[in-house]
């Protein structure tokens, strides 16, 4: 049996359904020991098959940057609800920096960084579903 994350969150400027990923990282470092990903729908989504145990937590979503939510406790067969707030936008290049190439984008955001950037990895996941309509199942996975 594994855990739930029952997570919220929303984007700068926008009203969006669209995926996001998801890295879990040994607390206090930058070691990554699995992603997932899932589809946002009215701010919500939900992750199954998380490993129990600790974790710092980053999400982000394409076109914005990361948030990392530290020491999030993931209990077997407990529902754990996190809400990551809002993503900044800004990150085209995809790097989790805003910076001049990302310029046109987010003159707000400029000098902003996401949470995460720096550590190792990155943040595409190409078996990441499509976002179901409104009102369908929103769901997502383990994948590494």
């Amino acid at each position: 049996m594994s855990a739930t994350l029952q997570g919220t969150v929303t984007f700068q400027g926008a009203e969006v359904n669209q995926n996001v990923v998801l890295r879990f990282f040994t607390p206090d470092t930058d070691t990554e020991l699995f992603k997932a990903c899932a589809p946002v729908v009215a701010g919500a989504f939900t992750i199954y098959g998380i490993p129990a145990g600790t974790y710092d937590v980053g999400i982000k979503s394409g076109g914005y940057l990361s948030v990392l939510m530290e020491d999030e406790v993931f209990t077997e067969g407990e529902d754990t609800n996190v809400n990551f707030g809002e993503l900044e936008g800004g990150d085209i290049t995809g790097n989790d920096r805003c910076q001049i190439g990302d310029y046109n984008m987010t003159l707000n955001n400029m000098g902003h960084n996401g949470d995460c950037r720096g550590y190792a990895g990155d943040w595409l996941i190409p078996q990441c579903p499509s976002p179901p309509p409104p009102g369908g199942a929103c769901y997502g996975y383990v994948i590494s």
